[in-house]
């Protein structure tokens, strides 16, 4: 029994010293306005540094973004060619000699204008970008609409409209969120509380999901063209996100979404604690960082990181099975 025992600590002790050193995903909030930035109606650095996210994005014969389907087939992802996008583009922005507009010749820019161009033409009657997967997880279909993929669209075609002046990338922003903010029951994105307040959807399904990174990444979008318009149609989506925070809290990690309780990877967590750290400055907003630092905490607590890993590994085989 003693030597059981013993065993039994230090494999545990093993365990949780191989978690305290994994290595914590970069997915550092920027900085959301740069030395001579574009005025406040035009879209500058992304809310969120995305080239380290993006740096094995795969790309086809026109340079477009493509993601590797569950069948190994490969097709057009408006979520991956976007954060691609944005990523060039403050990648641009970092290295122009004029970081309000960068160089329309460098790189970056062209890489943010090829994506640009895609979204805008193969942007659908409702404004959107269906899906040509399923999502097993929420029981979805292929032929699904994208809150994140609608809002994360704007932030590109917003600077596609800022760069070259062509007035069909601010007609296709606008169209992406109206469907964005549609309600589900009628083929749109958005989730509505008692108090008419939207929570865009990453992956529409009955019942609703509610993932956190997802919907926060179509807020920037909303927000951002909320200040091209000096609107204020993102107010309220800010209102019921940060209100539902509460819910996404384990106490020791976060979830993913609401419709499971299982934690999210290391890598989402992390990236929650990022998001809700730009969501602060971009709607300059303290409620959003307080509760992302709490949420960072969590990270240096080796004891959460593995009660994390645990639950998220038990989640993962037991979805596994229920495939097989």
């Amino acid at each position: 029994m003693k030597d059981g025992t013993r065993a039994g600590t230090t494999l545990l002790g093993m365990a949780g010293e191989a978690v305290r050193e994994l290595p914590r995903p970069s997915f550092s909030a920027a900085a959301t306005t740069l030395p001579g930035d574009m005025p406040t109606d035009q879209p500058g650095r992304y809310p969120l540094d995305l080239r380290p996210m993006t740096a094995g994005s795969m790309l086809d014969h026109e340079r477009v973004v493509v993601t590797r389907a569950a069948t190994g087939e490969t097709y057009r992802n408006p979520v991956s060619a976007s954060l691609y996008a944005l990523a060039q583009h403050t990648d641009a922005l970092a290295a122009a000699r004029h970081p309000a507009t960068g160089d329309e010749r460098s790189p970056g820019v062209q890489a943010l204008l090829t994506q640009a161009g895609w979204l805008r033409a193969s942007q659908d009657s409702n404004g959107g970008w269906r899906y040509p997967v399923p999502v097993p997880r929420y029981g979805v279909r292929p032929g699904w609409y994208s809150a994140m993929a609608q809002g994360l669209a704007v932030s590109v075609m917003l600077r596609g409209y800022a760069t070259t002046g062509q007035r069909s990338f601010l007609d296709a922003s606008e169209g992406a969120v109206e469907l964005m903010l549609r309600p589900l029951d009628a083929g749109g994105c958005s989730h509505y509380d008692h108090l008419g307040r939207p929570f865009p959807e990453e992956c529409p399904s009955d019942p609703v999901s509610h993932i956190l990174n997802g919907a926060v990444f179509a807020l920037f979008g909303l927000c951002e063209l909320s200040r091209h318009r000096s609107g204020t149609v993102h107010e309220r989506v800010a209102d019921r996100l940060r209100d539902s925070l509460a819910a996404f809290d384990l106490g020791y990690w976060t979830r993913y979404d609401l419709r499971h309780t299982a934690p999210a990877s290391f890598a989402y967590h992390c990236l929650h604690v990022a998001l809700l750290t730009a969501a602060g400055e971009v709607l300059a907003d303290p409620r959003w960082p307080a509760v992302a630092i709490a949420w960072d905490r969590y990270t240096r607590s080796p004891a959460s990181r593995l009660r994390a890993a645990a639950g998220k590994g038990r989640f993962v085989l037991k979805e596994r099975r229920a495939r097989s």
